[in-house]
């Protein structure tokens, strides 16, 4: 993400020994002299607004690099200076830089929210609550123990019966929409119009620049840098085209109460072509007075139910066939 610098601000800093607010670029306390220290927590004049800096010498002493402290007597420093302002001591080995490319947020009062006791609820409805928290692990207990439990039976196929589908499809033109640059040449296309296809670091044409809040981070000089984080949208044609493409035109469709299933047929022209196929088989079953019934995909098994033929079926607690195999 690219970042944009709106300009530079002062900070002020707070005397760890008195605590008089100082500016920022001051080194030491105005009141009482001490050193501003190595730790020192910049702040925000005004956290509502800027009030952006024009004096040219105190915004190249922002962009020169972070102050360092003076070994020898904590003065602070800037970044190029050779010798401490203060004692005169050789700082170009052993000073300190001070830490620098933090976003300053000044403190905000500490708000204690009030504690408020809760409600507490009548026994009555805590009993109601266990009971109905019981009572629906049991009867979920229940149902899932029936809905595994099988019973294994033998049945006679009573009734039989199959559906297929097949699909229809042509070769023809429609109207679509894609980026225009992923459009097939030679392929005529109209109605276009911009819309953002992705975000860039940099400027490139058709783009809108698009920066989120400002904020200020610590130069490290008690001079605050200004800067919001920026994309640039770029947008690009979507365009309507037509196109030649194979497309649903029918679905034939063939039912049946017998054991030998075939595909529904049309005349197809030169265009035509077809498609995915789905097929369906029940097989009705009756055992012990009662009637149970299966669907199933598989041809093959569907082919060996012909009627009047012993099956060996898994039933569950709910009456539903979990497996069925032909009886030797």
């Amino acid at each position: 993400m690219a970042t944009k610098v709106l300009g530079f601000i002062e900070l002020i800093w707070t005397c760890d020994s008195c605590g008089t607010k100082n500016p920022g670029p001051i080194k030491s306390c105005t009141a009482c002299g001490a050193p501003q220290p190595l730790n020192v927590q910049f702040e925000k004049v005004d956290t509502r607004s800027f009030d952006f800096i024009k004096d040219q010498a105190l915004i190249r002493m922002a962009q020169i690099g972070a102050d360092k402290h003076c070994p020898y007597c904590g003065t602070r420093n800037l970044a190029d200076t050779a010798t401490c302002v203060k004692c005169g001591s050789d700082i170009t080995v052993g000073s300190q830089t001070r830490e620098a490319s933090r976003i300053i947020e000044n403190p905000q009062p500490k708000i204690i929210p009030a504690t408020r006791q809760p409600a507490k609820l009548p026994t009555g409805v805590l009993v109601f609550i266990v009971i109905a928290v019981l009572a629906l692990c049991v009867f979920g207990g229940i149902y899932f123990s029936k809905l595994n439990r099988t019973e294994q039976i033998t049945g006679t196929v009573s009734a039989i019966n199959w559906h297929r589908t097949v699909e229809v499809l042509a070769y023809r033109q429609v109207e679509t929409s894609d980026w225009e640059d992923q459009i097939p040449s030679g392929v005529q296309h109209y109605d276009c119009d911009l819309r953002h296809r992705y975000d860039s670091q940099v400027e490139v044409p058709n783009s809108r620049e698009v920066c989120g809040e400002p904020y200020t981070v610590d130069t490290g000089t008690g001079i605050g840098r200004v800067q919001q984080d920026c994309v640039y949208q770029v947008y690009e044609n979507y365009c309507s085209y037509q196109t030649m493409t194979w497309t649903l035109l029918d679905t034939l469709a063939a039912d049946g109460s017998d054991l030998q299933a075939y595909w529904p047929q049309a005349q197809l022209s030169s265009s035509e072509k077809y498609g995915a196929t789905h097929e369906r088989y029940t097989i009705v079953f009756t055992a012990n007075g009662s009637s149970y019934q299966m669907t199933t995909s598989d041809y093959d098994l569907y082919q060996r139910a012909y009627p009047g033929s012993a099956w060996l079926l898994d039933i569950n607690s709910f009456g539903d066939i979990r497996s069925a195999s032909p009886q030797p």
